[in-house]
């Protein structure tokens, strides 16, 4: 319930599952400290459409579910206390360019950071990564990444048959049609990346395609 006595647009245990992948992203080694975002899109009965998002300056091991924000799709605060993550914005422009993401995990993990500060496009090396993220994930040069403006040159980046993007000099932001499928993402994209890194230095590796893997029939994600 809000402050008003009224229900809020996002459950409990939407705010929870929220704050379990933020320490997950910290035990997996994808942030520490207060690095990273994550925002789940969400609907309600009247018409709204908003997003929750991840407070601005708040450490994982400190931050609680009330602390979430709900931001509604101008990024207008609706629910909520804190101030929301300062890249809300380009949350909401790859939300605008892509109706199917309904969730986005914004992390700065070592070997993404690595490849981005070379500008090395990502490619895929690892059948995870080709699974989750479905091909070559691209590398927008640096600029600062908190207004609408980087947001829709981060989002025509990535496009539509792709689920993440690098940020060079910064880090990846991965998208999913659930909050669990983006985290998939963003941890397949930092594992292949540290393999990409090691096994470029010693030879050629051999690069994945999505469309020219044939799942067997009944196959499941791993």
């Amino acid at each position: 319930m809000t402050r008003t006595g009224t229900r809020s647009r996002a459950d409990q245990a939407l705010r929870e599952e929220i704050l379990y992948y933020c320490r997950e992203s910290v035990r997996t080694g994808l942030n520490f400290n207060t690095q990273g975002n994550i925002s789940v899109r969400v609907h309600g009965d009247d018409g709204f459409e908003g997003v929750v998002i991840t407070p601005s300056d708040v450490r994982y091991d400190a931050m609680r579910p009330d602390d979430m924000l709900v931001v509604d799709l101008d990024g207008t605060v609706v629910e909520g206390d804190l101030l929301p993550s300062t890249e809300l914005p380009v949350h909401l422009a790859h939300y605008r360019r892509r109706p199917d993401v309904q969730a986005i995990v914004h992390t700065e993990s070592t070997f993404v950071n690595v490849l981005g500060t070379l500008g090395r496009t990502i490619d895929p090396v690892l059948l995870n990564m080709v699974l989750y993220a479905k091909g070559p994930v691209p590398v927008m040069p640096f600029e600062f990444s908190t207004c609408a403006a980087f947001g829709e040159r981060s989002a025509a980046l990535m496009g539509d048959d792709v689920d993440a993007v690098v940020w060079a000099n910064h880090g990846l932001l991965a998208v999913g049609v659930s909050l669990k499928l983006a985290f998939k993402v963003a941890v397949a994209v930092e594992e292949n990346a540290e393999v990409l890194f090691h096994a470029s230095r010693v030879g050629t590796p051999h690069v994945l395609a999505y469309d020219a893997i044939a799942l067997p029939e009944g196959a499941r994600l791993p």
